[in-house]
């Protein structure tokens, strides 16, 4: 059986992470371990109360604020066989460990995603799709088919441990409300020929809360990051002669965000 280590990224949400946390004690296949990575500016005391009464729980603070570094983190410090990641602003579905380690069944599968419910794109359609001509990434992890993926939603996605030894981590570069971080990654997973599958059952619910997380308080430091993670993702993995294209898009839409 694989042994699941769920990693908690949090930042600014004590109540959310803690919520999360119960939550995360009524699985029906429990995880090998529970590994908060915690880039708060105040430490919540009830969060490290409950990690030092649950040995589960492993609660680990951090002083530099980013979610692919908060990634990092936990993947130096987890010691189980797959590494799953959650937001902290998710509810899990008392099935979701269990579903995880399942898909692990099959030796071909390196990393799995689950289903996000809660207004994460429509449900229907193409889901973890990628398209090189024009970097376009189609997501839909609401769906409910499972098959094989491109990419992932970071809020719900787990992979074996080999795959951050041959792919290295998430790359830290994709800052402020680090749009792109989680899909960066798979697609290097894949390019390094690992087989990613979605699979709805392992399913969470995402809250979507307007403060905390990767969110910023300011409308042109979004726009900035927007801007500049979106050319750092194309860069690398859109086709070269869909660069001019996807600039020209950008630019647009970016001047229709700041109108």
């Amino acid at each position: 059986m694989t042994r699941i280590s769920v990693v908690l990224p949090t930042l600014d949400r004590p109540e959310a992470i803690y919520n999360l946390l119960r939550h995360l004690e009524h699985q029906s296949e429990a995880p090998f371990e529970i590994v908060v990575v915690d880039q708060s500016a105040r430490e919540d005391g009830r969060v490290a109360a409950y990690a030092a009464a649950h040995p589960l729980v492993r609660y680990h603070r951090i002083a530099e604020r980013g979610l692919p570094n908060a990634r990092n983190v936990g993947v130096g410090l987890a010691r189980g066989d797959a590494l799953l990641f959650l937001d902290d602003d998710t509810i899990p579905d008392p099935d979701l460990v269990k579903f995880h380690a399942a898909a692990y069944g099959d030796s071909s599968v390196s990393g799995v995603g689950g289903r996000v419910a809660g207004g994460y794109d429509a449900p229907s359609g193409e889901v973890g799709r990628f398209h090189a001509l024009g970097a376009r990434v189609v997501r839909n992890f609401g769906g409910s088919v499972r098959g094989e993926a491109d990419h992932l939603p970071g809020g719900n996605m787990s992979f074996r441990r080999e795959v951050f030894e041959k792919v290295s981590g998430f790359d830290k570069r994709f800052g402020g409300p680090s749009i792109g971080e989680e899909t960066d990654f798979c697609l290097r997973a894949r390019r390094a020929g690992f087989r990613l599958m979605f699979e709805p059952r392992a399913s969470v619910d995402h809250l979507h809360l307007p403060t905390g997380g990767c969110r910023t308080k300011r409308f042109d430091d979004w726009l900035y990051w927007h801007a500049h993670n979106g050319m750092l993702f194309a860069l690398r993995h859109a086709r070269a002669s869909a660069w001019p294209l996807f600039v020209l898009g950008r630019v647009a839409r970016f001047a229709l965000f700041a109108l």
